[in-house]
């Protein structure tokens, strides 16, 4: 049994494989594959195989309750009651992007942080400085957009105090739609691993505890010398 390689793209070259090739003269996978299972396993550490299907199962179910918060939070304090918190005031400025008004902004948000999550998981687990770069610009649009409405509280004569509310709402959604997506993406790449262990001659290794008992204590005493 020998081990599949050694993952570096959590940024740990020292990290040890995760994965054991039971069967060399087998069908392997493409080395590539291999690398980016390696490297979910060592980021998301499960102990065994029952663990990884625990995780798979957490992850999908947190990530589909996020997205409903975020579906039922839009629709309420958007589509709802969205006109009493002022959001279609003829008065209040739209965005210097576009022109774009508060309902398109907050359907736009989360669009585009899903899409920045998507791709700065791919740069991280491809090492794909392309969609590491585009997922950095689609953040920093994210993050104007909700800050604009502050930025014409702040700077301007223009604002109006009801604007705050619409950088707390789209802060919110944003926040929620990148845990969502992150939490659903983890889902999906360890259900991949778990296809690929059962498709191929691999195994899981399993991480063993960290047991130390009395004796190491004492013989690390007894190496170190007097001062």
């Amino acid at each position: 049994m020998t081990d599949a390689g050694t993952s570096s793209n959590d940024g740990n070259n020292d990290a040890e494989s995760r994965i054991e090739v039971t069967d060399n003269s087998g069908n392997l996978p493409n080395p590539a594959n291999l690398e980016l299972a390696d490297s979910v396993l060592n980021r998301l550490e499960p102990k065994d195989r029952h663990e990884m299907g625990q995780m798979i199962h957490s992850r999908s179910v947190m990530g589909g309750v996020l997205f409903t918060v975020v579906g039922i939070f839009w629709w309420l304090t958007v589509s709802v009651i969205g006109n009493s918190l002022g959001d279609t005031d003829p008065d209040l400025p739209a965005s210097m992007i576009f022109n774009l008004g508060f309902f398109y902004v907050s359907l736009l948000i989360p669009l585009l942080v899903m899409v920045a999550t998507v791709l700065l998981m791919h740069s991280r687990e491809r090492s794909s400085w392309q969609s590491g770069l585009i997922g950095g610009i689609l953040l920093i649009i994210a993050l104007y957009f909700t800050l604009e409405p502050l930025g014409w509280i702040v700077f301007t004569d223009q604002g109006s105090p009801s604007m705050a509310l619409q950088s707390l709402r789209i802060g919110a959604l944003a926040i929620m739609v990148h845990f969502a997506s992150h939490m659903l993406l983890d889902a999906i790449l360890l259900s991949w691993v778990q296809k690929m262990l059962q498709s191929f001659p691999i195994e899981l290794s399993t991480i063993e505890p960290l047991l130390i008992g009395q004796g190491d204590f004492d013989k690390d005493e007894e190496e170190v010398s007097p001062a």
